[in-house]
């Protein structure tokens, strides 16, 4: 890892990612890039309003961005930042940014909140997780700065999520965390065929990573949310990960992506993987 991408819109809660970005940074070398996206405001008058240039807001904005920067230089002398800054909505600029900086993961603030508040950057975050094709964790307002101690993975033990587990293991190295892989069976599927899954995943993963700290859980529950909410609260998690898949104009029609419910809901960083869903 040698990118993370941090979208800021100069709120405390934006800031609040930005330290928690920190502790993933330094244990790889990584440096950390302080985004903001500006928008110029169309007015639907005829009256004579004083209306901001462009130039303006991108002299206002970069201004921010560079005092935002030099506090966190000054905070963490020791961890590499840099700033960018792009005209345009923030869901298409976050998505330009993490090409064009190639960043390997984005960390953004949520505030882990129903009502009115997920209108705010909250929702930006969730809908973030539908288009980005790099990694990204979501930092709930209430979550401590503080390196995760046990990750648990949510999976299926599907082909996709192989990859993304030996990804997390290495973050876990990185941070020093113990790695729960957790799957909720909602019955759907015969228990053996669950099991089955299980046991080939340890030993690929035995061959593959030579990671020892590390475990293996089957819950059982009709209702997978709340079968991996019951499990976070159960093992004292402290960070979770889980990938999302993408799903049809139909499926989002008439179904909720756990993924992006549990990025309003849980009061931990979550970290979603993008997959392609080949079933």
């Amino acid at each position: 890892m040698k990118t993370i991408l941090v979208p800021t819109d100069f709120s405390a809660n934006a800031e609040h990612a930005i330290r928690y970005a920190v502790i993933f940074a330094k244990p790889f070398g990584a440096k950390v890039v302080l985004f903001h996206s500006y928008l110029l405001p169309v007015y639907a008058t005829d009256l004579p309003l004083p209306v901001a240039t462009d130039e303006a807001l991108r002299l206002a904005s970069q201004e921010s961005l560079e005092k935002l920067a030099t506090r966190m230089r000054s905070e963490f002398p020791g961890v590499n930042f840099e700033t960018r800054l792009e005209a345009g909505y923030a869901e298409e600029a976050i998505r330009a940014a993490v090409e064009a900086m190639k960043a390997d993961m984005v960390i953004m603030g949520t505030r882990g909140a129903s009502g009115i508040r997920e209108a705010l950057i909250g929702t930006i975050t969730a809908s973030m997780l539908e288009v980005l094709d790099v990694p990204l964790i979501a930092v709930p307002a209430e979550s401590p700065v503080k390196a995760p101690s046990r990750i648990v993975f949510a999976t299926n033990y599907s082909e996709g999520d192989f990859q993304h587990v030996l990804d997390v293991i290495e973050i876990a190295k990185g941070v020093k965390a113990r790695v729960s892989l957790l799957h909720v069976s909602s019955g759907e599927l015969e228990k053996e065929y669950e099991y089955e899954a299980i046991e080939r995943f340890k030993e690929r993963l035995k061959e593959d990573s030579h990671f020892a700290n590390i475990d293996f859980n089957l819950l059982e529950n009709k209702d997978v949310y709340e079968g991996l909410s019951e499990f976070l609260v159960s093992s004292g998690a402290d960070f979770v990960a889980t990938s999302m898949r993408r799903r049809s104009f139909l499926q989002k029609l008439f179904t909720r992506s756990i993924t992006k419910e549990m990025a309003y809901h849980t009061h931990i960083p979550l970290l979603a993987f993008k997959v392609g869903d080949k079933r």
